[in-house]
């Protein structure tokens, strides 16, 4: 009998190093697909809620009813009266009135003083209020004619009125009836047409056919209108917003109630109820970008300089060390140095701001005088063969200027007109306020400071060593290397850390919530306050009721802004690989 022996399989061995990589390697594709899709979703949710505020107006048939006839003859009775003779409720002390193929006249009852309106026409046909009776529309000469009441500049004088809008009518008006709210009338034609013009988005003309020659329109609320005609009503449903459908008003100069010019305004809720809400995006994206500008401006430097040293020219060891205390920094939560700055630094904010006056001047005077008496007496301040000590060297001698320039500055300030800087700026009609963008800036720079830091440091130092060796083994100094060499290739990341940089800034809350004052201003002067667009958002959006016209409006600034940050953050990263990519081939 013969016996047959097999050889024994040897057991898999299981690399468990491979299989837990792969594990958390697909756990980490999993979570970024999950985050790509709740951003997505958010998107997509900020889009549905923001929708309606830039939906068109719509006019459509509601009900009919039979008309009572107390109603019906009061409204014929309002129509016949107002025919030939308006007047109009301007305010206390004045009355507009209006005869039909007369001018106009300013009346002031408790005088009996009657003044001419002469910036209103004469050939007049139909007119009414509008908007709460703080406005007027007439039809003359086959054109709507939008006026605004305008307040006098001496007290007790007549008001004026301004035009507003001028908007082409051609047909025959049979009625005209001005809403209650808005700057909106319905017109009713002679060719059995109802007509709603809206002089928010006068392009929109809503037009419905009717059955029947109307007797008299009245609103009976803000979104109703009825139409009579022989005893029978006939309601139609007007639904709008506040900016009536036209997305242009969110960014161009809108004239309102009461302005003499056309104006960019962020005033959703007016001390008064019955004053129109003012929506414009422009004065808030203008505080975000006035921001996010001046915070680069005290962070380039900053976060530059150390980059390019730390990147290049630091030892590695010392950088292993200072690198991670750095990248810390960028941790630090915003709220506190908010508090910082609302407490320690705004106080002090004008002697801060005349001290840095006077180290601009002085630091590159001083230091160059410095640098050339070091020369004249044979001292050699800095080791060419050791740069990673040479700021360690310099730095009693910098501390030490930095202390003179502050001196320096404090005196220069203090023998101004005014005795302060602050007094001789506004002498020059310069206003001033006590939250102002500059301290904005300051603080916000110190913010973003070590996340710029972190992005072009990490771009310095990818750049292959050999390229910079091979630059001094040909006799080109360390600054030469780096300037000629390192830069060109590193220059990518380094505008990338930038742009980084302007979407941390523009994306803050805290510290512009808490030093920007909230003033919604266009203007340039960095001593004024600002207001953006992510401390509205804080501010107003869990106060705003909720599916209401602020309330959409957040929202469309939320998209926005998401828009901007995520825009600017993904160009960064896409340059960032291709620099990875770049200094992979060499």
């Amino acid at each position: 009998m013969r016996y047959s022996f097999c050889p024994r399989r040897p057991m898999p061995v299981v690399n468990w190093r491979y299989l837990l990589s792969a594990v958390f390697g697909l756990s980490i594709r999993i979570a970024s697909l999950f985050a790509i899709v709740a951003l997505l979703g958010m998107f997509l949710q900020m889009l549905v809620v923001a929708y309606p505020i830039l939906a068109p107006s719509t006019l459509v048939s509601s009900q009919s009813m039979s008309a009572p006839r107390q109603y019906q003859e009061g409204l014929n009775r309002g129509l016949a009266e107002r025919v030939e003779r308006l007047e109009f409720i301007v305010s206390e002390n004045w009355q507009l009135q209006g005869v039909k193929g007369d001018e106009w006249s300013w009346v002031q009852p408790s005088s009996g003083l009657r003044l001419e309106a002469s910036e209103l026409p004469k050939d007049w046909l139909f007119a009414d209020a509008v908007g709460n009776n703080k406005g007027l529309v007439i039809f003359a000469n086959d054109t709507l004619h939008h006026f605004h009441y305008l307040s006098s500049d001496q007290a007790g004088d007549a008001p004026r009125a301004g035009l507003v809008q001028a908007h082409p009518f051609t047909g025959m008006i049979r009625l005209l009836v001005g809403h209650p709210r808005l700057p909106v009338v319905a017109i009713a034609g002679s060719d059995n047409k109802l007509q709603v013009v809206d002089f928010r988005d006068s392009d929109a003309l809503l037009s419905i056919a009717l059955e029947q020659p109307p007797d008299a329109l009245v609103w009976r609320t803000t979104a109703q209108l009825d139409v009579l005609a022989d005893g029978q009503t006939s309601a139609y449903e007007f639904t709008t917003t506040d900016i009536g459908g036209a997305w242009s008003r969110l960014f161009t100069p809108i004239q309102y109630e009461g302005y003499e010019r056309p104006s960019l305004l962020w005033l959703p809720l007016p001390a008064a109820e019955e004053a129109e809400p003012k929506y414009s995006l422009v004065p808030l994206l203008f505080g975000t970008l006035k921001a996010a500008l001046l915070a680069l401006i005290f962070a380039i430097p900053l976060s530059m300089g150390a980059a390019i040293y730390v990147g290049f020219f630091m030892s590695e060891f010392q950088r292993r060390r200072i690198r991670p205390a750095l990248d810390m920094l960028a941790a630090f939560p915003t709220v506190v140095l908010g508090a910082i700055g609302l407490f320690w630094i705004a106080p002090y904010f004008e002697q801060i701001v005349s001290s840095l006056i006077g180290v601009v001047i002085i630091f590159p005077l001083l230091l160059l005088t410095s640098v050339y008496l070091a020369r004249a007496f044979g001292l050699r301040l800095v080791n060419l063969d050791a740069l990673d000590d040479w700021p360690l060297t310099l730095m009693p001698l910098i501390i030490g200027i930095l202390i003179i320039g502050s001196v320096i500055g404090l005196g220069i300030t203090s023998k101004l007109p005014g005795n302060s800087l602050y007094a001789y700026l506004t002498s020059l009609g310069v206003s001033v306020s006590y939250f102002n963008s500059l301290l904005v800036g300051l603080v916000l720079g110190v913010a973003i400071t070590p996340t710029v830091f972190s992005v072009a440091e990490e771009a310095i130092h990818a750049v292959p060593k050999n390229l910079a060796s091979g630059a001094l083994a040909l006799g080109a100094t360390p600054w030469q290397g780096y300037r000629d060499i390192v830069l060109p290739v590193a220059l990518p990341g380094i505008i990338a850390a930038m742009m980084i940089g302007f979407g941390r800034a523009a994306g803050e809350t805290m510290i512009l919530l808490m030093l920007s004052g909230n003033t919604g201003l266009i203007d340039g002067n960095v001593f004024e306050g600002l207001r953006s667009v992510s401390a509205s958002l804080a501010l107003e959006l869990p106060e705003a009721p909720r599916d209401s016209s602020h309330f959409q409006v957040l929202f469309v600034m939320s998209i926005l802004l998401f828009g901007v940050t995520f825009s600017v953050n993904t160009v960064a990263a896409l340059i960032r690989n291709r620099i990875r990519t770049r200094v992979r081939g060499f």
